[in-house]
């Protein structure tokens, strides 16, 4: 069994690598890099969410054709659509489960900006800098922090931009949606809209915290990821 991590806006997928500790060895964790994105620099820097997923299927086709879930946070659950949906379209096989972090179902319209393709980078950076809504940067490196704002405004944008209704995706399997009660990105949503995109179960869990609630939970999270899968503890 693969778990395929889909990365928050301006994050890496190897963030999630942390959650490895408390899943259980015949887990395979798979992390999903965006090309040009850290370990992927050399690579284009792909700017749009479906041109992204096409990317990471071709990249892990050989994967896709097995026994997967995915777990997307953020971004990464209009990364985790779009993948699921092109998918799909190919022939390849239907994940076991998804769970989708943090995100109002994308057929929701929920803006951060009125426009984000001309919002300027400097006012991306200071809303996402604000509010807990952008994991810490390393202040010891000005070409790198540099680097991570101009990923994030890219990540930013084209998630704005990105979305799809229940009449072109249906996941065809159980999905679990989780996301912190203090997210201020969630004010207002029906987090229980994400059950329009599926024919199985949509279970919610809600958690104290903000938008990057699962860091004091990870714990509870991943317990909620091993009984979705059916995997024992180690």
């Amino acid at each position: 069994m693969i778990l395929f991590f889909l990365s928050h806006a301006g994050g890496s997928a190897k963030s999630y690598c942390a959650f490895r500790q408390f899943l259980p060895k015949e887990l395979t964790v798979v992390p999903m890099e965006l090309s040009g994105r850290l370990t992927r620099l050399s690579e284009p820097l792909l700017d749009t969410v479906p041109s992204c997923a096409s990317d990471l299927i071709e990249k892990h086709s050989g994967l896709l054709g097995g026994d997967y879930a995915i777990f997307g946070h953020s971004m990464g659950t209009a990364l985790a659509a779009e993948l699921v949906r092109q998918a799909k379209e190919k022939g390849l096989a239907a994940p076991r489960h998804i769970f989708l972090s943090g995100k109002n179902p994308p057929d929701v319209k929920m803006h951060c900006f009125e426009n984000a393709d001309t919002a300027s980078d400097g006012e991306i950076i200071s809303f996402f800098g604000g509010g807990s809504l952008s994991a810490p940067l390393p202040a010891v490196n000005e070409e790198l922090i540099k680097l991570l704002n101009g990923l994030l405004c890219t990540d930013v944008r084209m998630t704005e931009r990105y979305g799809i209704t229940p009449a072109e995706l249906n996941f065809g399997c159980d999905i679990s949606v989780l996301f912190g009660t203090e997210d201020p990105l969630l004010k207002g949503v029906d987090m229980s809209g994400w059950g329009r995109f599926t024919r199985g179960k949509c279970r919610l869990y809600p958690f104290t915290g903000g938008h990057f609630y699962y860091r004091q939970h990870m714990e509870e999270v991943c317990g909620i990821i091993k009984a979705k899968l059916e995997l024992s503890d180690r």
